[in-house]
């Protein structure tokens, strides 16, 4: 490597060879995924300043929308050709300093030069977990692919890619912000995951899946499983058809792929077995229905969060194509009588939701961030969490590890409000385009136990057509990636609207809910009587309150309890709704919001008199943005920890 240039990295195979061995070949000679993690830089470009931003609506509020000054924007900034480049960290955010003026964003472009490996049989792809918010990649001065999606992971094939030389990666990242759609956090910018060059051989699957398929007869007894595979296998190569000699001139079949799947149990227990897949030379292809039995189950739990070591391996023509490694869970998770199971015990739980932001680090959260997450809701005492959209993939790794539940969600935020973004045929496409990606970044988790294709959308969907078609094709195309899991929507609490019967498509209803907080559901001793009619409405759901809690703010600690944003509040709001939902037997359980205090639209008040300074911070969180614990976290700890899972 003594001939590679300063400011080039080269990309190593590390530990297994890149190019294929001969046919018969193990899994071993397959190249894994490279990451890209150094080298890194980054300049300014000249840009328009991204348009005046309303304030969103706050959680539970529609039609009641309270005017907003727009936040004062930086004036854009010219930058020279091949000139102002620095060395930045991917992943990192363009600014971890959340000042008003940065809310509507910006454009960066990042550059990466890099000696590509020599392979034979593979052509490659990049990667990326994340960028936020449209990325425009281009490879040696060509562009090769568009994302518009802020929140779930995208590949684009390395078009044009030159193997054993230097290669100049660009990636334009403008965090610019459509005004029309609103967000309740804050617009961090920047290649906020990590990227990766993964290999493609002749033939490949498109986001693999394993699929647990559980069910039992007892409580978490007498149960049957397996593992369900899924993903798009790729178009295979065109060949030259041989014909045989003699009447009919018959083609030859050619060869189709195989997969070969192994198990093995956290015992040390080994199952296996082989697949020949249906490809075509026309077009891509869903796996179908291929299930391997797993004998002797263990089974997922939170109290016992036992995984399997899984393997995959594509081969064609003899030789090895792809290898995919994952930790995987065998759990059932199923709604019965409007109530929650998994693996058929009922379950209540009790959690705390987060956002993935950080001090300094912003939205580009490290593996040590991501361990004081996780940390932190296990010492409060949560066994779920949620998030307003797909967790990261290492995240949901260590919660799988950890046995802490999540309710994973699309980004999905109030779009049928404001601008009502739901009412266009494109936007519902792009909204369910984003459910799709979303289920698909985390199915293979068992510590995910549903998937929410929207959240705090219209009061009455069934009046409301674009919201109703929306609905209705997200949670279609949710069930069909995966059927094994329950099917959720997230709702804001409110009192006085009848059935809708565009809920009957799901499975889950979550209600986000603020008694005694917000002005519109100003007295608390409403909110008994709403959730016993939301049970009457829906007896067929499992509910699950899935947002509650009030401001804590640190400059009004030491205020009365009577005065909403005081420590003391938050501490008596927590603890009486609590006593609520332990009196209703029929709820199967309540997320508070939040675990930790995040950065949001500049102007958040949230219910509580606007503070001093910015106004940047949401501050629902029982731990400050720093991590220090409000009084309200022993509150809610408390609780938590004397509430048994299961029922």
């Amino acid at each position: 490597m003594s001939e590679v240039r300063s400011g080039v990295i080269a990309v190593l195979c590390g530990v297994v060879a890149c190019s294929l061995a001969p046919a018969g070949a193990s899994a071993a000679s397959a190249p894994r995924p490279l990451p890209l993690t150094s080298g890194w830089e980054i300049r300014d470009e000249f840009a328009a300043p991204a348009p005046p931003q309303p304030g969103p609506p706050e959680e539970s509020e529609e039609g009641q929308e309270a005017p907003r000054a727009p936040t004062t924007l930086l004036p854009p900034r010219a930058s020279q050709v091949d000139e102002g480049w620095r060395p930045v960290r991917v992943p990192s955010v363009f600014d971890a300093d959340a000042r008003p003026e940065l809310y509507g964003g910006t454009l960066k472009t990042y550059r990466l030069k890099f000696i590509a490996p020599r392979t034979r049989g593979f052509t490659w792809a990049f990667r990326f977990e994340q960028a936020r918010r449209r990325s425009v990649v281009s490879l040696n001065g060509r562009r090769i692919g568009i994302s518009v999606d802020p929140y779930t992971p995208f590949e684009i094939a390395a078009k044009g890619l030159v193997p054993g030389r230097i290669n100049t990666l660009t990636v334009q990242v403008d965090s610019r912000k459509d005004p029309r759609a609103p967000e309740g956090w804050w617009n961090w910018g920047g290649i906020t995951r990590p990227v990766s060059l993964v290999p493609r051989g002749r033939a490949h699957v498109r986001d693999p899946a394993f699929l647990s398929d559980v069910t039992c007869k007892g409580r978490a007894r007498r149960c049957r499983a397996g593992v369900i595979l899924d993903g798009l296998l790729s178009k295979l190569p065109r060949e030259r058809v041989v014909r045989r000699r003699g009447a009919g001139s018959r083609p030859v079949a050619l060869p189709q792929p195989t997969l070969s799947l192994r198990l093995r149990a956290p015992d040390g227990r080994v199952t296996s077995k082989r697949f020949t897949l249906r490809g075509s030379r026309s077009s891509a292809r869903r796996l179908g229905n291929l299930e391997m039995r797993v004998p002797a189950p263990k089974l997922w739990s939170p109290e016992r969060p036992q995984l399997y070591d899984a393997r995959a391996v594509l081969s064609y023509r003899g030789r090895t194509q792809q290898v995919v490694r994952k930790k995987i869970g065998l759990r059932s998770v199923k709604v019965k009588r409007g109530l929650l199971f998994l693996n058929n015990r009922q379950i209540n739980v009790r959690g705390a939701s987060m956002h993935e932001d950080m001090p300094g680090h912003g939205a580009a959260i490290t593996g040590s961030d991501m361990d004081t997450m996780v940390r932190e809701l296990k010492e409060v005492g949560a066994n779920i969490t949620r998030s307003h959209y797909v967790l990261s993939e290492p995240l949901l790794s260590r919660l799988d590890r950890a046995g802490i539940m999540v309710w994973n969600q699309a980004p999905v935020w109030q779009r049928d409000h404001g601008g009502n973004l739901l009412r266009y045929r494109l936007e519902r496409a792009r909204a369910v385009a984003q459910v799709e990606r979303t289920v698909k970044a985390a199915r293979n988790h068992p510590s995910v136990i549903t998937h929410s294709v929207a959240n705090e959308l219209t009061f009455t969907p069934d009046k409301k057509p674009g919201t109703r078609r929306f609905l209705i094709s997200a949670s279609e195309r949710a069930r069909d990636l995966d059927p094994t899991l329950p099917i959720a929507l997230d709702i804001k609490g409110r009192p006085g609207f009848s059935e809708q019967f565009t809920y009957q498509r799901f499975d889950i209803i979550g209600i986000n809910q603020y008694f005694g907080w917000y002005p519109w559901v100003a007295d608390f001793a409403t909110l008994e009587p709403f959730l016993l009619e939301m049970r009457d409405n829906y007896p067929r759901h499992a509910l699950v309150m899935t947002e509650f809690g009030a401001e804590g703010r640190p400059d009004m600690a030491a205020r009365s309890a009577e005065e909403k944003g005081s420590y003391s509040f938050q501490n008596m709001h927590i603890a009486r709704t609590l006593d609520v939902v332990e009196r209703l037997p029929f709820l199967s359980g309540a997320v508070h919001w939040t675990l930790r205090e995040f950065e949001i639209f500049p102007g958040w008040g949230g219910g509580a008199p606007l503070g001093p300074g910015r106004n940047t911070r949401h501050h629902k969180g029982v731990l400050t943005y720093e991590g220090q614990r409000k009084p309200a976290w022993g509150v809610l700890r408390d609780r938590m920890t004397r509430t048994p899972l299961y029922r």
